[in-house]
């Protein structure tokens, strides 16, 4: 017992000695990794990077998978990790993919160039012993494999490099697959119209409907998209475009026909006209599609050939006073407008100038109405007996004079002018 109280001072004292000598490496490494300390001795001398110490035999070097495995969608961290055998204060990290250099990332700077999509890479120097961490992080959203190199430098020292894979999976389901294209709808105006679309794929499965190609449809996000009370302006052409995490396909275009029955705005109005004047009915209407109209005369009686949103009547006669009204329809229905009546007054008696007799003809010029029939009639007495016709002037254009000449008679005859309206 005398013996090991004198001898544990020496050794206390040897230890004291050969701790200054003793270096404790500590690493952070990549995740899922257990947490290593390395133990290295060195004797006063300094270490230069990627060389391999004559004493322990220590390198410095990364710790990262070769093959790292991430999916689209998913939420993702892994750490490149430099084993460095001493103070590293002062590193830089450089990361290569394919041919293309990325600029030098500062101490806790990171970066998404050369990253595949949703992912970032950031650098991070603790400036001691514990290491150097290249943090990749993120949610990928595009399926691929991507070869990197990274390269860690320190001022004074050769070029630390790491090489590894990083492989995104499409999140192990098919892409979205429609197999019922939305259909082509035709709606009245202020009834309901819904498109919607049947899919495949791996859920969950996100919608986007738009309108005319490029308009998003506000909170349009499902299988579905109904329009409720439609007017003119919802036609159109709708598709939607479905994702999930390996991709997305985009429906086939569907039409939106909006009819609306026909509504008129401006009813037509009742006139009177004298005989052989003319007469004319308009009437305004909106509707979708085109508009038909059929113009009819005391509510039975089809008028041939008027076809239009006006009616014109030239050289009205009495017969054709009455009511008229129309009836206007297209693919969504009909309406009837309401009765205007027409009116026919008679028109002024034609003026005659003195008779002539000459060379045993009896003659005399009237003005005629024009767009009636001037019929001229005569009769032996001036009260009762017949009236006979002696010759009719088809309606005339104008109002040039016409001459009537007739030869005279051994006994009286009276002559009088008819207007047949």
């Amino acid at each position: 017992m005398k013996r090991l109280n004198q001898t544990l001072p020496l050794l206390l004292a040897a230890a004291l000695q050969l701790f200054p000598l003793l270096r404790n490496i500590i690493t952070v490494p990549s995740a899922g990794s257990s947490f290593a300390i390395i133990l290295r001795w060195g004797i006063g001398s300094a270490l230069a990077l990627d060389t391999v110490d004559a004493v322990s035999g220590a390198t410095n070097y990364f710790t990262s998978s070769t093959n790292m495995t991430a999916t689209v969608g998913t939420p993702f961290t892994t750490n490149l990790t430099l084993h460095s055998s001493g103070t590293d204060s002062g590193a830089v990290a450089t990361i290569v993919s394919n041919t293309v250099n990325v600029s030098l990332i500062a101490n806790g700077q990171s970066t998404n160039f050369a990253m595949p999509p949703g992912l970032t890479f950031k650098f991070v120097d603790s400036g001691t012993s514990s290491g150097v961490y290249d943090v990749i992080s993120g949610t990928p959203t595009r399926a691929g494999t991507n070869l990197f190199r990274v390269d860690m430098s320190f001022p004074g020292y050769a070029v630390v490099s790491g090489y590894f894979t990083l492989t995104v999976l499409s999140g192990g389901g098919a892409a979205p697959v429609i197999s019922t294209q939305p259909i082509n709808l035709t709606n009245l105006v202020g009834s309901s119209a819904t498109f919607s679309v049947t899919n495949g794929g791996a859920s969950p499965f996100g919608y986007q409907w738009y309108f005319n190609t490029n308009t998003a449809l506000l909170n349009q996000t499902n299988s579905a998209v109904t329009l409720a009370n439609v007017q003119l302006t919802n036609a159109g052409m709708y598709s939607v475009i479905i994702t999930n995490t390996s991709g997305s396909v985009t429906s086939s275009f569907a039409s939106l026909t909006v009819w609306q029955a026909p509504v008129i705005t401006n009813q037509p109005v009742s006139v009177t006209n004298v005989a052989g004047a003319n007469g004319a009915f308009n009437v305004v209407a909106g509707g979708v599609p085109t508009l038909t109209y059929q113009w009819i005369f005391n509510t039975n009686t089809t008028l041939i050939s008027s076809t239009n949103a006006s009616l014109t009547l030239t050289g009205i006669r009495a017969s054709q006073a009455g009511a008229y009204a129309v009836v206007i329809t297209n693919s969504a229905g009909s309406v009837t407008s309401s009765v205007a009546n027409l009116v026919i007054t008679n028109p002024v008696p034609p003026i005659v100038t003195t008779p002539t007799k000459n060379a045993g003809l009896f003659q005399f010029t009237f003005v005629p109405v024009v767009g009636l029939t001037n019929s001229v009639l005569t009769n032996n007495v001036l009260a009762g007996g017949v009236w006979g016709v002696l010759t009719n002037v088809a309606p005339p254009a104008t109002t040039n004079a016409v001459t009537i000449t007739d030869s005279l008679g051994a006994s009286n005859l009276f002559y009088r002018i008819q207007i047949i309206p």
